[in-house]
C-alpha cells in the first residue's frame, strides 16, 4: 500500500489521477479479508490517509464498457475489472494505464487483454506499473494534461471524429476559469456522444453496444445526457437555437445536452442525428443556457 500511494503522489505532482473502484475497500486482499479490515494494522496516520483517498476523495471510476463485453487475460475474465476498463479504453484508441500491487499476480507488464467470447481478438496490451521511478519516467514521456479550454477544443476535434463541432461552440468559454475537472467531464462526455454515433450496423440499425450506451447515459436519474424541459424549450428557445454548422441560414433548435452539474457546464447538440451513423452536431460548450 505505501508503493501505491507513492506512486499516486508521483501521478499527482504531474496533474494526473489514480482512479479506483468506489468499492475497493470491501474487496478481498488475502483469502476472505477484506482491504478494509487489512488495512487496521497500519498506523492511525496511515489509515487516515489511505481511507481519505478510498472512501471520500477518490477519484473513482465507473465502468464505460458493457457488463456482457466479453474479455479476457489468460483463462480469466476481467469484464468490470480495472483491468478490463483500460483495455476497453485502448480498444477505443485512448491510452488508459494501470497501477498494481506489489506482491500480487500483477507485477508485470504489459497486460495482454483478449475479447470475444473464444478471445480470438487483443483487447489491448495495457502498460502496468508497480514501481513510482518507472511511473514517473512514462508520465514525463506522455503526452501533458489538457491545461486551457483552447487545448480542450483542439484535442477534441481531433478525437472525436464522428462529430462536428460549430466555428463557435467553445467561444462561450472564454473568460471563464479553467477547470481541469471541467475539461475531463467534457471530454468524457463528447468520447461517448462519439462511440454512440458509431455504434450502428450496414443496416443502420443501433448495434448492441449502441444500445448499452443508450440505456446508460440518456435514461435514469443520473443519465449524463437529457432533453430541456417544456419550460425551458418555451422560455429559452432562441438560446437553444443554433447556426447549421454546414447549411448558411439554416438554424437548429438543440434542446438536448450533456450535463455537468458543478459547476454548471453544458453540452448542446442535435439530436437525434440526421441519419443513422451521420455526424453529430455540437452546437454549444459552456455555462447553463437555462438559468434563471
Amino acid at each position: 500500500m505505501h508503493r501505491i500511494m507513492e506512486m499516486r503522489q508521483s501521478a499527482r505532482a504531474m496533474e494526473r489521477q489514480l482512479y479506483v473502484r468506489q468499492d475497493i475497500l470491501d474487496r478481498p486482499t488475502v483469502a476472505a479479508e477484506s482491504m478494509r479490515n487489512a488495512l487496521q494494522r497500519m498506523s492511525q496516520d496511515e489509515k487516515r490517509a489511505i481511507l481519505g483517498w478510498l472512501q471520500k476523495s477518490g477519484p473513482f471510476w465507473e465502468a464505460a464498457h458493457n457488463p456482457n463485453l466479453w474479455l479476457w487475460h489468460g483463462d480469466e475474465i476481467v469484464t468490470d475489472t480495472a483491468v478490463g476498463e483500460a483495455a476497453y479504453y485502448m480498444m477505443q484508441g485512448e491510452d488508459r494505464w494501470l497501477v498494481s500491487f506489489i506482491p500480487s499476480d500483477w507485477g508485470y507488464s504489459p497486460i495482454t487483454v483478449m475479447s470475444g467470447p473464444n478471445a480470438d481478438a487483443i483487447a489491448g496490451d495495457v502498460p502496468n506499473y508497480v514501481h513510482a521511478t518507472e511511473l514517473e519516467v512514462a508520465l514525463q514521456a506522455a503526452e501533458p494534461p489538457i491545461a486551457s479550454w483552447e487545448q480542450m477544443a483542439t484535442r477534441a476535434r481531433a478525437r472525436f471524429q464522428r462529430l462536428t463541432f460549430s466555428n463557435d461552440c467553445y467561444r462561450h468559454l472564454d473568460g471563464q476559469p479553467f477547470a481541469p475537472c471541467v475539461a475531463e467531464r467534457i471530454i468524457s462526455r463528447l468520447e461517448v456522444l462519439n462511440r454512440l454515433v458509431g455504434e450502428v450496423d450496414g443496416n443502420g440499425v443501433r448495434t448492441p453496444e449502441g444500445h448499452w450506451l443508450y440505456q446508460k447515459h440518456f435514461t435514469g436519474d443520473r443519465a449524463w445526457f437529457s432533453d430541456s424541459s417544456d419550460t425551458e424549450k418555451n422560455d429559452f428557445r432562441q438560446q437553444l437555437t443554433f447556426q447549421h454548422p454546414e447549411q448558411p441560414g439554416v438554424e437548429l433548435f438543440c434542446p438536448w445536452h450533456g450535463k455537468i452539474k458543478n459547476p454548471p457546464y453544458r453540452i448542446h447538440f442535435d439530436w437525434p442525428p440526421e441519419r443513422p451513423g451521420a455526424p453529430l452536431f455540437i452546437a454549444y460548450v459552456g455555462l447553463k443556457l437555462t438559468r434563471r
